[in-house]
């Protein structure tokens, strides 16, 4: 008898050691046989259980002897205690059968399977519990007080989501002796141990999906099931929980956490930092989960060790050109003649989350341009949109001219994350700047650069309301030259001539509106076979110059029509080439900030330089023009040459006659 106690009272230490192992009570143990016999049990006295429950997970085991410990290193930072652990008791064996107990032979004690099936109290016993469940307090303690003498079975039956499992159900001698074997417990002290496995995770932050993006603020919370919200999370790995507070992506666009325990957890964007462009979207969250072994799952994927999770902002883009006259490729300059139709594209990315947004429009503001509206088509592929469905179009009012296009994002997802191509025609007016300054059409996107939640959930660091706005500008410009005149006497250096009248032709197409009839290109010594039309007449000054802007690089023909006293009308039109390079200082993608709302400037213009023939021509062509000294026709032109055929043929008939009435004589 003296042996089994002896083994009693160790199995009944053991059960209560700081393990996460099965306990099996009156398993074999070397401890000292206690002194006191089961005669000496008070059946008249009453006892408790004190669970102290700690998160563990270092090595060191604290003997189970029933007694409150003061072993435990309570500064060991893997020590911590275990908030929320439930556990319920079950009377299995009365002051009786445990003083039986205590005087039975080892064959005949009961084993914890006896009352457990799969960590549960068989039914059997079911109605031997004794109380409610008690849960540790933030102590990691739960009191069972004023309990009957007898064995108890203590099952774990909340286990927080922290542990990886729950500690095996065990019995508890009440009373039980002590370590010496000198006296009894009625109060017993058990130390059961849960250990933890915590789960790392990281996020990836990227633009557009490419471009790793750093400084990106992030918050992480944890959802407390209790109160049913959700709170700030920590790392847990320490006695005292460290919360994560606000995580910024480093250089590589990654924030990395570890120390979370089992639960659920969501990612919320709280800051772009400094991305300037993107879209911070603060409503969509990122969830996954821990599961009890440290593992990560995120969605339906199945859960893996250190689980990352993508994060893509968006950024919208827009591009504003012209279409090259001549090449017809399009560019972000060229140049046209006044009075010209100038052909213009807008191509714009649409980002992926556009129907999120509150606001997206396009502005196109023209200088010395005349936008048509009629002309303009918004299209995504081969795909036009629908007018007054994906968007709306009307004067820019705020501008006085120009067009404003405001498309409806809940109506754009058909379209997201791909280009829409915007063109149109604007007329290039009368007062376009000349050479030295540019005709710009500028258009400019404002997009919301926030996606903020429709509600206030509690716990979202983001609330709803009105988002902020980012702009992109993009300019193409529109040039116009000019072409001198110089007319001069017999040579390059000769006397200006002044009052010398010259017709400017240029090609146009066949069909053009206000092109020169056929007998006006025949007079005029034009090639037939083309279409003209005649754009300026110029009178020389007393300098012997005149000048004519607004014109495009190309081939014109200067045609004479009145000359000067003295000097020969030309014979055949005057062929000028205008052919100067303009050559552009651009400064490209740089940020501005006006009321808090930032703006990309695509391309600017800060200087143009114009050129000929390698030397600064300030975009102006010369082109000297000689008449010769000749016979002096009394009348130029046509209506002249036909007075002075019929003088001509007088003098004839006068010598003829005279010549006549000579011979008459003579006869």
């Amino acid at each position: 008898m003296g042996k089994f106690r002896k083994m009693l009272a160790g199995v009944l230490s053991a059960a209560m050691v700081l393990s996460t192992m099965t306990v099996t009570a009156f398993a074999e143990d070397n401890t000292s046989a206690p002194k006191k016999t089961a005669a000496t049990i008070d059946t008249s006295l009453k006892g408790s259980i004190t669970i102290h429950k700690y998160e563990y997970n270092g090595t060191m085991e604290i003997p189970g002897t029933g007694e409150k410990s003061d072993q435990l290193p309570t500064d060991d930072k893997k020590i911590k205690a275990l908030e929320g652990a439930g556990f319920t008791i079950y009377r299995v064996a009365d002051e009786n059968a445990l003083k039986n107990y205590y005087s039975t032979s080892p064959e005949n004690l009961p084993l914890v399977s006896d009352y457990v099936e799969n960590g549960k109290i068989k039914s059997q016993y079911s109605n031997n519990k004794v109380g409610g469940e008690i849960r540790t307090n933030g102590e990691g303690i739960a009191e069972f007080k004023n309990l009957e003498l007898g064995f108890y079975v203590v099952v774990e039956t909340t286990t927080p989501d922290k542990v990886t499992t729950p500690v095996e159900p065990f019995i508890v001698s009440v009373p039980m002796t002590t370590k010496d074997g000198d006296n009894w417990l009625y109060d017993v002290h058990v130390y059961p141990k849960n250990k933890t496995t915590y789960g790392e995770v990281t996020l990836e932050k990227k633009g557009n999906n490419t471009e790793l993006l750093s400084g990106v603020k992030f918050v992480l919370q944890k959802w407390n099931a209790t109160e049913s919200t959700w709170e700030n999370a920590k790392n847990e790995t320490g006695v005292e929980g460290v919360e994560f507070g606000e995580l910024p992506t480093d250089a590589n666009g990654k924030i990395t956490v570890n120390g979370l325990s089992q639960g659920k957890y969501r990612f919320i964007e709280t800051d772009r930092g400094g991305n300037d462009g993107y879209i911070m979207d603060g409503a969509t969250t990122y969830e996954f989960t821990v599961t009890k072994d440290g593992m990560i799952k995120v969605g339906d994927a199945a859960p893996v060790a250190n689980a990352t999770i993508n994060v893509n902002n968006e950024k919208p883009d827009m591009t504003k050109e012209v279409q090259d006259r001549a090449t017809k490729a399009w560019k972000h300059d060229t140049d046209y003649n006044v009075g010209d139709i100038v052909p213009y594209k807008i191509t714009i990315d649409v980002p992926s989350n556009i129907t999120k947004l509150q606001e997206f429009t396009l502005t196109d503001t023209p200088k010395n341009l005349e936008d048509n509206l009629n002309s303009v088509e918004v299209k995504c592929g081969d795909v036009t949109l629908e007018k007054d469905t994906n968007y709306t179009i009307g004067p820019d009012t705020a501008n006085g001219e120009g067009f404003k296009i405001t498309f409806k994002t809940s109506t754009m997802e058909a379209y997201a994350g791909k280009k829409i191509v915007v063109t149109y025609n604007a007329k290039l007016l009368d007062g376009a700047d000349t050479t030295t300054v540019e005709n710009p059409n500028t258009a400019k996107l404002e997009y919301s650069n926030q996606i903020l939640p429709d509600t206030d959930d509690g716990s979202n660091p983001n609330k709803p309301g009105e988002p902020g706005k980012d702009v992109i500008k993009d300019t193409a410009t529109v040039y116009t030259l000019k072409l001198s005149i110089d007319k001069r006497a017999n040579s390059k250096s000769g006397a200006p001539l002044e009052n010398v009248n010259f017709d400017l032709y240029k090609e146009v197409t066949k069909g053009t509106v206000g092109a020169a009839s056929a007998d006006e290109v025949k007079n005029a010594g034009l090639d037939a076979s083309k279409t003209w039309m005649k754009i300026a007449t110029l009178t020389t000054k007393k300098d012997g110059t005149d000048e004519k802007s607004g014109l495009a690089n190309g081939i014109y023909y200067l045609v004479e029509t009145k000359t000067v006293g003295g000097y020969n009308l030309l014979k055949a039109p005057v062929e000028v080439k205008l052919d100067i390079v303009y050559t552009t200082i651009t400064k490209k993608e740089y940020v501005t900030e006006e009321n808090g709302v930032k703006t990309l400037v695509k391309n600017e213009i800060e200087k143009t330089t114009f050129t000929e023939n390698g030397v600064d021509s300030k975009g102006i062509h010369t082109e000297t023009i000689i008449n010769k000294q000749g016979f002096e026709l009394p009348i130029t032109g046509g209506m002249g040459t036909v007075l002075f055929s019929i003088a001509g043929f007088a003098l004839m008939a006068g010598a003829a006659f005279v010549l006549l009435k000579g011979r008459r004589k003579d006869a």
